[in-house]
């Protein structure tokens, strides 16, 4: 990152020293300043965005990567994608030797413009050591979705408004029903793939090797909502969660004054709940949050909460490594470690939560 910024500034420094030399032909000099110009425009490009690869993972499986589509009859008209249906991509992460035998599924939906890759090295990871996992895109909801007829669709102007708008917002009762509504999509698309990859007949040639009696539900921020909700709904054929820093809106009731209202009942299955910088230390001050303080209170060893020091709410994601400075910006500087130290940290917590909760 320091080399590229170096680059960059060089290349300016370049195109400033052109502009002032007297001594160099007009035409000469206009070629030389477009030359400094695009090499600005392509070492600032690389160093806002360099897209840096995902870390090795560490298991000794090979990693093969495929995409496949499901649709279903959605009654949300603006997100309809073919017709009357909407199709979900779903990347798959899986181990090259698959057909030797039944193998673990990780199920992820990532959060708000999020997309198939935003926890790719976690994808990895768990792939080399020999699970499956789906990754689903939420077309209007992630930031770009590439669809089967080759087409891509973007995010929702209308939804990247309602989630800005409610940012802070005071208005408890009115940001219920947005959350209601924005999770309502995702446990649609969710439920959808869900009940595909758990019924006799096979959509793809990758459900097959899956072993229905260990799925385990993930998601990062709106997309772990979603499986938080339908864990409840569905414990019994859940093993477990994995969250990344989700509020339990499928728990909330009802919205007194300025709070919201959970459920008085227990959460029925293990969660591994991560927490960045952005919340952990706000969570008895957040009322979205109130259940997600409830559950770290408890005594019940099968709620484990863990807290990534240095960085914010996007730094455990992807997006660190795509953009360090874009993701620091997003996350208002709290991103104060080197990107792959949080991804390792992160394997580390769900391999140890994995081991012990969907063995």
């Amino acid at each position: 990152m320091v080399f590229r910024l170096i680059l960059f500034l060089f290349s300016i420094a370049l195109l400033i020293f052109i502009i002032f030399q007297k001594k160099i032909r007009k035409w000469k000099k206009a070629g030389l300043i477009l030359v400094a110009i695009a090499l600005v425009i392509f070492t600032g490009f690389k160093y806002v965005i360099p897209f840096n690869s995902p870390p090795d993972p560490s298991g000794d499986m090979t990693v093969l990567t495929d995409t496949v589509f499901y649709r279903y009859n959605s009654d949300i008209p603006e997100m309809l994608t073919h017709g009357n249906e909407r199709e979900i991509p779903v990347k798959f992460w899986y181990p090259q030797d698959v057909q030797e035998g039944k193998l673990p599924l990780l199920m992820f939906s990532p959060g708000s413009f999020g997309t198939v890759d935003s926890n790719a090295t976690l994808f990895l990871e768990l792939a080399s050591r020999g699970y499956i996992v789906m990754s689903l895109g939420h077309p209007y909801h992630s930031f770009t979705c590439e669809m089967s007829d080759g087409s891509s669709i973007g995010m929702d102007f209308d939804f990247i408004n309602s989630v800005m708008a409610s940012q802070g917002s005071e208005d408890v009762e009115g940001t219920l029903i947005s959350l209601r509504e924005w999770t309502r999509v995702r446990i649609d698309d969710i439920n959808i793939v869900l009940d595909r990859v758990l019924d006799s007949n096979k959509d793809n040639d990758y459900e097959q090797y899956i072993d229905t009696k260990r799925i385990v539900l993930s998601g990062h921020s709106l997309g772990g909502s979603a499986a938080l909700a339908i864990g409840r709904q569905r414990s019994e054929e859940i093993r477990a969660l994995v969250i990344l820093e989700s509020p339990f809106v499928g728990d909330m009731t009802r919205t007194d004054g300025d709070r919201f209202v959970f459920t008085d009942k227990e959460y029925p299955l293990p969660i591994l709940h991560v927490y960045s910088d952005s919340l952990f230390s706000k969570l008895d001050e957040v009322t979205t949050y109130e259940m997600n303080a409830r559950l770290m209170k408890s005594d019940n060893p099968m709620y484990v909460n863990k807290h990534i020091e240095g960085v914010g709410h996007i730094g455990l994601t992807d997006m660190t490594l795509v953009s360090p400075l874009i993701t620091n910006l997003l996350d208002r500087g709290l991103n104060k470690r080197h990107p792959p130290e949080t991804m390792f940290e992160l394997n580390r917590y769900v391999l140890d939560f994995l081991a012990e909760y969907n063995e």
